[in-house]
């Protein structure tokens, strides 16, 4: 435990007890002196008064300490609790900070990969279209065998350059 934590019971319930006893000492004291005092009601009257005069100044002595002590623990127990909120804060803004680069990070993560993958459906679209231009199925990656763009004899251009004109929505003219 720290010492914090074993002080203010401990130290509280002495001062306490000390301030109770000695109040109650004093009075008790005071009436004893009274009644068994063989002095004159005049002598006895000046004693009263220097006795409470002493009960007074005793008192005064233990409030301004006891002020004094908890004054000492208010400003210890303050300067503590700025000392840890501060640190909580800058805890705080450490872990923000460190979230808003993190999600910074993914966010620049989520564009690079959106990029990428963007580049290879254009790559992939162009492989297509260049599949097609050729005369080939695309689907199976083989261009015209022959290397002759009309397809025949004849000038006129092969079926299968037709069909997938059409399969492809026109695909190829985009």
């Amino acid at each position: 435990m720290s010492e914090q934590d074993q002080q203010p019971y401990v130290v509280v319930e002495r001062r306490a007890s000390g301030v109770v006893a000695f109040l109650c000492g004093a009075l008790v004291g005071a009436g004893v002196a009274l009644l068994l005092a063989p002095k004159s009601g005049r002598e006895t009257q000046a004693d009263l008064k220097e006795g409470a005069r002493r009960l007074r100044e005793g008192t005064g002595e233990r409030l301004t300490d006891l002020r004094d002590t908890l004054g000492e623990r208010y400003d210890r127990t303050r300067d503590r609790v700025e000392t840890q909120v501060g640190t909580f804060r800058r805890n705080v803004a450490d872990r923000q900070k460190k979230a808003g680069e993190a999600i910074k990070a993914g966010k620049d993560a989520a564009r690079q990969a959106r990029s990428d993958l963007e580049a290879r459906v254009s790559e992939s679209k162009e492989a297509y279209r260049a599949a097609l231009a050729e005369g080939g199925d695309p689907e199976d990656g083989s261009g015209d065998e022959s290397g002759d763009a009309t397809g025949d004899e004849t000038g006129e251009a092969p079926e299968a350059d037709e069909k997938a004109g059409d399969a492809d929505g026109g695909a190829s003219r985009e």
